[in-house]
């Protein structure tokens, strides 16, 4: 994000979030009604980002040395393990979120999203020029460390929270807990892993996006597209996980943010020497 833009994204989700601290449950008591649309986000969701890492994997593969035989091994073994560890990892979640929705389903629904996102994650590494090796070996860091990032914080926040999740709640009056209030569990428990919105961290990592038009010809020209589309994911998928009783509205909110917060860290800290310009605009 460029700089007026990350104060004015900041600035309205601290806003939103003094809000929610005070309407919370008033706001998943009106709403909280499991809708098909909401569903399907729920499925959908976090596909995006799991197959931007994929696509980092794919380009870790495509631009490895070749100049030493031992490291050329070594990173064509590690990047494609990588890859097929994502590759599993999005299909088996996908598959979960179907069988949540749509009951008992054979496990070979875990199959199809596994394809689409390997397909995709090579397609997008197949779309980098050789010219652009730098920027996309970069990039690839950026991407993988943003998603071990989110996946340790957030469940590392979840465990430690224990927030209950609003639909497992049989009496919302005495059950609910404002955001800022940790109440110990004793280890992980999904039914009290409301704090952070999983989905909503996993649903800004599309932001990854933005990183791809300097490296992607295609691209260049379309930032504004590939901006609004970003913006419009995280608060479609921030606002279903509502409707589904997952999560509250501060729960989101502050997914989102520090999602946004890990990778507008990393961006600072590995593009540093990259001019502003260059890496989003």
């Amino acid at each position: 994000m460029a700089k007026k833009e990350r104060k004015i994204v900041f600035a309205v989700g601290l806003a939103l979030l003094l809000i929610f601290t005070f309407m919370d449950l008033q706001i998943s008591l009106a709403i909280a009604r499991k809708p098909a649309w909401a569903r399907v986000l729920e499925v959908v969701g976090e596909i995006p980002f799991t197959t931007l890492t994929i696509a980092a994997c794919a380009l870790l593969f495509r631009f490895r040395t070749r100049k030493n035989p031992v490291l050329n091994v070594l990173a064509a073994v590690g990047s494609g393990a990588l890859f097929a560890l994502l590759t599993l990892m999005g299909g088996f979640m996908t598959y979960n979120y179907l069988n949540d929705n749509l009951g008992d389903i054979s496990k070979l629904w875990m199959i199809l999203p596994a394809v689409l996102m390997a397909a995709a994650g090579i397609w997008i590494a197949w779309c980098v020029p050789a010219e652009s090796r730098s920027k996309a070996l970069r990039y690839a860091a950026v991407a993988l460390l943003y998603f071990i990032l989110v996946i340790v914080i957030m469940n590392s926040l979840k465990t430690v929270w224990g927030r209950m999740r609003f639909r497992e709640m049989t009496d919302p009056m005495n059950q609910f807990t404002r955001w800022y209030q940790i109440v110990p569990r004793g280890g992980f428990d999904n039914i009290y892993a409301s704090f952070p919105s999983g989905h909503s961290m996993n649903s800004a990592g599309v932001i990854l996006l933005l990183l791809l038009p300097p490296m992607i010809p295609a691209l260049r020209g379309r930032e504004k597209v590939l901006h609004a589309f970003v913006y419009v994911w995280c608060v479609l998928v921030g606002i279903s996980r509502v409707f589904m009783g997952a999560h509250f509205s501060s729960d989101v909110t502050v997914g989102v943010l520090l999602s946004l917060a890990i990778f507008e860290i990393l961006r600072a800290i590995l593009y540093r020497n990259v001019p502003q310009s260059a890496v989003l605009t």
